[in-house]
């Protein structure tokens, strides 16, 4: 019994954990053309840091850096940084906190007592592959929209397999997709070979445009 007990409770810490990798991508927009972007995921014991980078030109920067929690089978966002220079109608840099029920953000103007979970863009994505890995396919998660801060409510749904081929090898993946009201529907294929990583996505604008994000070089899994 003792056996059976510390072999549940060893698979069950087990599904919690993810490899440390590094990875190069490319972003496809549907209007200005492709750029490349520079994804990085390490972990030590249940803390995260989660980032990406994109420069479509010297003077301007697309990124993201996550700190966050895994827990169990649950992941939280600590604080997240955006920087977005390039131009356009949104902030140019903002920071989140995420502290018990609070979310706090000087440059979004966020004092707020929250009831439901919160994640930033880069928690979602991982409490997604978290879910997927220990075989929950349907749920929604409340996330914050890197545009303008505002915050959206996901519903995520499986929708079947697909073997995709990629220049570094042919891997079946698992499609989820994630929609939410007033915004474009979101698709991701998820790589289990490869720790669950989102190999590929598509966004689908309302405008009826497409920009997609695929991993173009076989990820880089990092010595803990």
């Amino acid at each position: 019994m003792k056996t059976i007990f510390f072999t549940l409770l060893l698979s069950f810490q087990l599904s919690s954990e993810f490899k440390n990798w590094s990875g190069d991508f490319e972003f496809t927009h549907f209007e200005f053309g492709k750029f490349k972007m520079k994804r990085e995921f390490t972990s030590s014991e249940n803390n995260i840091v989660s980032k990406f980078r994109i420069r479509p030109l010297l003077i301007f920067e697309y990124s993201q850096k996550s700190n966050l929690r895994i827990d169990g089978k649950l992941v939280s966002s600590v604080s997240t940084e955006v920087t977005n220079n390039v131009p356009g109608d949104h902030p140019k840099f903002f920071k989140v906190s995420f502290v018990q029920d609070k979310i706090e953000s000087d440059e979004l103007g966020f004092d707020l007592d929250v009831k439901d979970k919160v994640y930033d863009q880069l928690g979602s994505d991982l409490q997604m592959r978290l879910n997927i890995k220990n075989g929950i396919y349907n749920f929604d998660l409340n996330v914050i929209d890197n545009t303008k801060g505002d915050i959206v409510r996901r519903s995520y749904g499986y929708v079947g397999d697909k073997l995709l081929n990629t220049p570094f090898g042919t891997f079946k993946t698992k499609i989820i997709t994630a929609q939410a009201r007033d915004t474009g529907k979101i698709t991701y294929l998820i790589a289990p070979e490869l720790d669950y990583i989102v190999i590929k996505s598509f966004v689908e604008l309302k405008n009826g445009n497409t920009n997609t994000l695929e991993l173009v070089k076989a990820p880089k899994f990092l010595e803990e």
